[in-house]
Protein backbone atom coordinates (compact mmCIF):
# COMPACT_ATOMS: atom_id res chain seq x y z
CA UNK A 1 0.00 0.00 0.00
CA UNK A 2 0.90 3.16 -0.71
CA UNK A 3 3.24 5.11 2.92
CA UNK A 4 0.78 8.40 2.09
CA UNK A 5 -2.61 6.36 2.50
CA UNK A 6 -0.57 4.80 5.97
CA UNK A 7 0.50 7.89 7.41
CA UNK A 8 -3.19 9.21 6.70
CA UNK A 9 -4.60 6.44 8.62
CA UNK A 10 -1.96 6.75 11.09
CA UNK A 11 -2.25 10.13 11.82
CA UNK A 12 -6.14 9.78 12.21
CA UNK A 13 -5.79 6.89 14.55
CA UNK A 14 -4.28 9.13 17.40
CA UNK A 15 -7.14 11.14 17.50
CA UNK A 16 -9.38 8.28 19.35
CA UNK A 17 -7.65 8.74 22.50
CA UNK A 18 -8.70 12.19 23.29
CA UNK A 19 -12.77 11.68 22.84
CA UNK A 20 -12.22 8.90 25.95
CA UNK A 21 -11.56 12.11 28.45
CA UNK A 22 -15.05 14.04 27.44
CA UNK A 23 -18.38 13.46 29.01
CA UNK A 24 -21.63 13.73 27.36
CA UNK A 25 -25.14 13.54 27.78
CA UNK A 26 -25.99 9.92 28.25
CA UNK A 27 -28.28 7.84 30.49
CA UNK A 28 -26.76 7.66 34.02
CA UNK A 29 -26.24 10.65 36.70
CA UNK A 30 -26.96 13.84 35.30
CA UNK A 31 -27.18 12.13 32.00
CA UNK A 32 -23.96 12.23 31.52
CA UNK A 33 -21.28 10.04 30.24
CA UNK A 34 -18.01 9.69 28.80
CA UNK A 35 -19.07 8.66 25.02
CA UNK A 36 -20.80 10.55 22.47
CA UNK A 37 -21.89 8.69 19.09
CA UNK A 38 -19.19 8.95 16.82
CA UNK A 39 -16.45 10.18 19.06
CA UNK A 40 -14.15 7.11 18.17
CA UNK A 41 -15.21 6.90 14.69
CA UNK A 42 -13.03 7.85 11.28
CA UNK A 43 -10.30 6.33 9.28
CA UNK A 44 -7.56 4.31 11.08
CA UNK A 45 -9.74 3.67 13.80
CA UNK A 46 -8.38 -0.13 14.50
CA UNK A 47 -4.32 1.66 13.67
CA UNK A 48 -1.37 1.21 16.23
CA UNK A 49 1.23 3.55 15.08
CA UNK A 50 3.66 0.34 14.75
CA UNK A 51 6.87 2.29 14.45
CA UNK A 52 9.07 1.93 17.58
CA UNK A 53 10.48 4.99 19.36
CA UNK A 54 8.03 7.19 17.76
CA UNK A 55 5.01 9.64 19.27
CA UNK A 56 1.70 11.16 17.65
CA UNK A 57 -0.09 14.13 19.03
CA UNK A 58 -3.64 15.22 18.88
CA UNK A 59 -5.60 18.34 19.51
CA UNK A 60 -9.03 17.44 20.23
CA UNK A 61 -12.14 19.83 20.03
CA UNK A 62 -15.53 19.24 20.71
CA UNK A 63 -18.71 21.07 20.86
CA UNK A 64 -21.92 19.68 22.13
CA UNK A 65 -25.25 20.74 22.58
CA UNK A 66 -28.23 18.89 23.67
CA UNK A 67 -31.34 18.77 25.86
CA UNK A 68 -33.42 16.43 27.74
CA UNK A 69 -37.27 16.90 28.16
CA UNK A 70 -37.67 14.40 31.13
CA UNK A 71 -36.82 14.03 34.74
CA UNK A 72 -32.69 14.39 35.34
CA UNK A 73 -31.04 12.75 38.40
CA UNK A 74 -28.35 15.07 40.10
CA UNK A 75 -27.51 12.00 42.73
CA UNK A 76 -30.43 10.97 44.70
CA UNK A 77 -31.23 14.41 46.27
CA UNK A 78 -31.72 16.34 43.14
CA UNK A 79 -33.82 15.93 40.41
CA UNK A 80 -34.24 18.47 37.60
CA UNK A 81 -36.61 18.96 34.38
CA UNK A 82 -36.03 20.05 30.99
CA UNK A 83 -32.12 20.06 31.27
CA UNK A 84 -30.33 22.12 28.09
CA UNK A 85 -26.49 22.12 27.43
CA UNK A 86 -23.71 23.34 25.97
CA UNK A 87 -20.00 21.88 26.06
CA UNK A 88 -16.74 22.59 24.88
CA UNK A 89 -13.74 20.57 25.66
CA UNK A 90 -9.91 20.37 24.06
CA UNK A 91 -8.17 17.54 24.47
CA UNK A 92 -4.24 16.94 24.71
CA UNK A 93 -3.40 13.71 24.13
CA UNK A 94 -0.55 11.56 22.80
CA UNK A 95 0.81 8.09 21.79
CA UNK A 96 4.00 6.64 22.37
CA UNK A 97 5.73 3.34 21.15
CA UNK A 98 8.59 2.33 22.74
CA UNK A 99 11.00 0.43 21.75
CA UNK A 100 10.53 -3.66 22.38
CA UNK A 101 10.76 -6.65 20.02
CA UNK A 102 7.59 -7.91 20.29
CA UNK A 103 6.70 -11.43 18.07
CA UNK A 104 5.23 -11.45 14.58
CA UNK A 105 3.65 -7.83 13.33
CA UNK A 106 2.62 -6.90 16.83
CA UNK A 107 2.67 -3.08 18.36
CA UNK A 108 2.59 -1.68 22.34
CA UNK A 109 1.80 1.76 22.88
CA UNK A 110 0.49 3.91 26.08
CA UNK A 111 -1.81 6.95 25.30
CA UNK A 112 -2.80 9.71 27.79
CA UNK A 113 -4.95 12.56 27.20
CA UNK A 114 -5.60 16.09 29.21
CA UNK A 115 -8.78 17.63 28.67
CA UNK A 116 -9.85 20.98 29.76
CA UNK A 117 -13.28 22.24 29.07
CA UNK A 118 -16.98 24.53 29.54
CA UNK A 119 -19.94 23.43 30.05
CA UNK A 120 -23.57 25.85 30.78
CA UNK A 121 -26.41 23.97 31.75
CA UNK A 122 -30.06 25.36 32.01
CA UNK A 123 -32.54 23.37 34.08
CA UNK A 124 -35.88 23.35 35.97
CA UNK A 125 -34.83 22.59 39.67
CA UNK A 126 -36.84 22.79 43.29
CA UNK A 127 -40.40 24.95 43.23
CA UNK A 128 -40.18 25.54 39.17
CA UNK A 129 -37.14 27.42 39.47
CA UNK A 130 -34.88 27.77 36.46
CA UNK A 131 -31.76 27.65 36.84
CA UNK A 132 -28.80 28.80 34.67
CA UNK A 133 -24.91 27.26 35.62
CA UNK A 134 -21.47 27.44 33.99
CA UNK A 135 -17.56 26.36 35.07
CA UNK A 136 -15.14 25.98 33.35
CA UNK A 137 -11.34 23.75 34.28
CA UNK A 138 -9.98 20.56 34.06
CA UNK A 139 -11.71 17.36 33.00
CA UNK A 140 -11.27 13.80 33.71
CA UNK A 141 -7.50 12.89 32.33
CA UNK A 142 -7.28 9.11 31.03
CA UNK A 143 -4.59 6.96 30.71
CA UNK A 144 -4.05 3.89 28.49
CA UNK A 145 -0.96 1.70 29.95
CA UNK A 146 -2.35 -1.17 27.95
CA UNK A 147 -2.70 -1.01 24.26
CA UNK A 148 -1.85 -3.42 21.76
CA UNK A 149 -1.68 -3.68 17.91
CA UNK A 150 -1.36 -5.95 15.09
CA UNK A 151 -1.15 -5.79 11.40
CA UNK A 152 -1.21 -7.95 8.60
CA UNK A 153 2.19 -8.70 6.18
CA UNK A 154 0.24 -6.34 3.37
CA UNK A 155 -0.57 -3.83 6.19
CA UNK A 156 -4.01 -3.15 5.09
CA UNK A 157 -5.57 -4.71 8.20
CA UNK A 158 -5.11 -3.76 11.33
CA UNK A 159 -6.46 -4.83 14.88
CA UNK A 160 -5.84 -3.28 18.01
CA UNK A 161 -6.89 -3.97 21.76
CA UNK A 162 -6.93 -1.50 24.85
CA UNK A 163 -7.46 -0.83 28.68
CA UNK A 164 -8.43 3.01 29.38
CA UNK A 165 -8.66 4.19 32.62
CA UNK A 166 -10.15 8.04 33.79
CA UNK A 167 -9.58 9.15 36.96
CA UNK A 168 -11.91 11.56 38.48
CA UNK A 169 -10.06 14.72 38.35
CA UNK A 170 -12.45 17.37 36.54
CA UNK A 171 -14.62 20.35 38.30
CA UNK A 172 -17.61 18.21 39.75
CA UNK A 173 -19.90 19.57 42.74
CA UNK A 174 -22.44 17.68 43.73
CA UNK A 175 -25.93 19.05 42.69
CA UNK A 176 -24.56 21.20 40.49
CA UNK A 177 -26.46 21.20 37.26
CA UNK A 178 -22.77 22.40 35.16
CA UNK A 179 -19.65 20.38 35.25
CA UNK A 180 -16.94 19.09 33.47
CA UNK A 181 -15.75 15.75 35.30
CA UNK A 182 -18.13 13.37 36.23
CA UNK A 183 -16.34 11.87 40.26
CA UNK A 184 -16.57 8.46 39.42
CA UNK A 185 -13.68 5.87 37.92
CA UNK A 186 -14.43 4.48 34.20
CA UNK A 187 -12.22 1.41 32.88
CA UNK A 188 -13.00 1.13 29.01
CA UNK A 189 -11.81 -2.11 27.51
CA UNK A 190 -11.83 -1.57 23.38
CA UNK A 191 -10.95 -3.27 20.42
CA UNK A 192 -10.66 -1.33 17.40
CA UNK A 193 -10.41 -2.66 12.85
CA UNK A 194 -9.10 -1.24 10.05
CA UNK A 195 -9.34 -2.46 6.62
CA UNK A 196 -7.42 -0.58 3.65
CA UNK A 197 -8.11 -0.83 0.22
CA UNK A 198 -5.13 1.58 -1.19
CA UNK A 199 -5.87 1.00 -5.10
CA UNK A 200 -9.27 2.80 -4.07
CA UNK A 201 -8.57 5.00 -1.72
CA UNK A 202 -10.80 3.26 0.92
CA UNK A 203 -11.10 3.38 4.59
CA UNK A 204 -13.16 0.94 6.48
CA UNK A 205 -12.90 1.26 10.63
CA UNK A 206 -14.84 0.41 13.57
CA UNK A 207 -13.91 0.34 17.03
CA UNK A 208 -16.46 -0.96 20.02
CA UNK A 209 -15.77 -0.64 23.53
CA UNK A 210 -17.48 -0.54 27.11
CA UNK A 211 -17.28 2.00 29.85
CA UNK A 212 -17.39 0.17 33.29
CA UNK A 213 -18.12 2.76 36.46
CA UNK A 214 -17.46 2.71 40.10
CA UNK A 215 -19.90 4.57 42.05
CA UNK A 216 -20.00 8.42 42.67
CA UNK A 217 -18.88 8.21 46.32
CA UNK A 218 -20.26 11.61 47.40
CA UNK A 219 -24.13 10.95 45.95
CA UNK A 220 -24.21 6.81 46.07
CA UNK A 221 -25.12 7.01 42.21
CA UNK A 222 -23.92 4.11 40.01
CA UNK A 223 -24.32 4.71 36.45
CA UNK A 224 -24.50 1.63 34.88
CA UNK A 225 -22.01 0.00 32.28
CA UNK A 226 -22.34 1.43 27.84
CA UNK A 227 -21.60 -0.42 25.31
CA UNK A 228 -20.66 1.92 22.11
CA UNK A 229 -20.00 0.80 18.95
CA UNK A 230 -18.56 3.32 16.07
CA UNK A 231 -18.14 2.23 12.17
CA UNK A 232 -17.08 4.41 9.53
CA UNK A 233 -16.00 4.13 5.78
CA UNK A 234 -13.74 6.67 4.07
CA UNK A 235 -12.48 7.83 0.59
CA UNK A 236 -10.17 9.35 -0.23
CA UNK A 237 -10.40 11.93 -3.53
CA UNK A 238 -6.83 13.14 -3.18
CA UNK A 239 -3.68 11.97 -1.91
CA UNK A 240 -4.11 14.99 0.84
CA UNK A 241 -8.15 14.49 1.06
CA UNK A 242 -11.12 12.65 1.86
CA UNK A 243 -14.44 12.80 2.58
CA UNK A 244 -16.85 9.63 4.74
CA UNK A 245 -19.45 8.74 6.50
CA UNK A 246 -19.76 7.08 10.06
CA UNK A 247 -22.23 6.46 12.43
CA UNK A 248 -22.29 5.61 16.14
CA UNK A 249 -24.46 3.27 18.42
CA UNK A 250 -24.81 3.51 22.22
CA UNK A 251 -26.72 0.61 24.17
CA UNK A 252 -26.55 1.04 27.69
CA UNK A 253 -26.25 -2.77 29.16
CA UNK A 254 -26.67 -2.11 33.09
CA UNK A 255 -29.23 -0.60 35.21
CA UNK A 256 -28.16 2.43 36.87
CA UNK A 257 -28.04 2.09 40.97
CA UNK A 258 -30.09 4.60 43.28
CA UNK A 259 -33.69 5.60 44.54
CA UNK A 260 -33.78 7.41 41.31
CA UNK A 261 -32.86 4.83 38.69
CA UNK A 262 -35.37 2.33 40.82
CA UNK A 263 -38.21 4.17 40.25
CA UNK A 264 -37.36 4.74 36.64
CA UNK A 265 -36.71 1.20 35.71
CA UNK A 266 -33.23 1.60 35.78
CA UNK A 267 -33.04 4.52 33.65
CA UNK A 268 -31.03 2.69 30.63
CA UNK A 269 -29.99 4.84 27.93
CA UNK A 270 -29.91 4.43 23.73
CA UNK A 271 -28.66 6.57 21.28
CA UNK A 272 -27.82 6.49 17.31
CA UNK A 273 -25.47 8.99 15.66
CA UNK A 274 -24.78 9.69 12.22
CA UNK A 275 -22.96 12.19 10.33
CA UNK A 276 -20.30 13.29 7.70
CA UNK A 277 -16.94 13.52 7.91
CA UNK A 278 -13.79 15.45 6.02
CA UNK A 279 -10.07 15.01 6.16
CA UNK A 280 -7.09 17.04 4.89
CA UNK A 281 -3.29 15.98 5.35
CA UNK A 282 -1.11 19.29 5.08
CA UNK A 283 2.72 18.79 4.63
CA UNK A 284 5.52 21.66 6.12
CA UNK A 285 8.85 20.56 4.75
CA UNK A 286 10.59 17.74 3.94
CA UNK A 287 9.18 15.37 6.79
CA UNK A 288 6.15 17.75 8.95
CA UNK A 289 3.05 16.29 8.05
CA UNK A 290 -0.43 17.63 9.83
CA UNK A 291 -3.47 15.96 9.85
CA UNK A 292 -7.37 17.81 10.22
CA UNK A 293 -10.41 15.95 10.51
CA UNK A 294 -13.71 17.62 10.50
CA UNK A 295 -17.17 15.53 11.93
CA UNK A 296 -20.44 16.33 12.93
CA UNK A 297 -22.95 13.61 14.83
CA UNK A 298 -26.12 13.96 14.52
CA UNK A 299 -28.36 12.15 17.64
CA UNK A 300 -31.47 9.71 16.78
CA UNK A 301 -33.26 7.29 18.64
CA UNK A 302 -32.67 8.69 22.04
CA UNK A 303 -34.21 7.22 25.01
CA UNK A 304 -33.33 8.46 28.60
CA UNK A 305 -31.02 11.12 27.97
CA UNK A 306 -30.26 14.13 25.82
CA UNK A 307 -30.82 14.57 22.12
CA UNK A 308 -28.58 16.52 20.11
CA UNK A 309 -25.27 17.72 17.87
CA UNK A 310 -21.66 17.39 18.62
CA UNK A 311 -19.06 19.00 16.23
CA UNK A 312 -15.42 17.60 16.44
CA UNK A 313 -12.22 19.15 14.67
CA UNK A 314 -9.21 17.24 15.32
CA UNK A 315 -5.50 18.23 14.51
CA UNK A 316 -3.12 15.35 14.78
CA UNK A 317 0.81 15.09 14.30
CA UNK A 318 3.69 13.29 14.47
CA UNK A 319 6.72 13.99 16.77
Amino acid sequence: MSRTALNLAILAAATAVGMSSVGSATATEGVAGRYIPGAYAGPGAGIVPPTPGVGYWAISNLYYHGEASGDVPFGNNTIALGLEADMWATVFAGVYVPELDLPGNWTYAVQAAIPVGWTRARATVGLAIDTTEEVTGLGDITVVPLLFGWHNDAMNTWFSAQLGITAPTGEWEEGALAFIGLNYWTFSPMVGFTYLVPEHGLDFSAKFGVDINTENPDTDYYSGAVAHLDVSVTKNLTPNFAIGAFAGFLYQTEDDGGAFADSHDGFKGRSIGIGPLISYKAKFGERTEIDFRLKWAHEIEVENRMKGDAVFFDITGKF
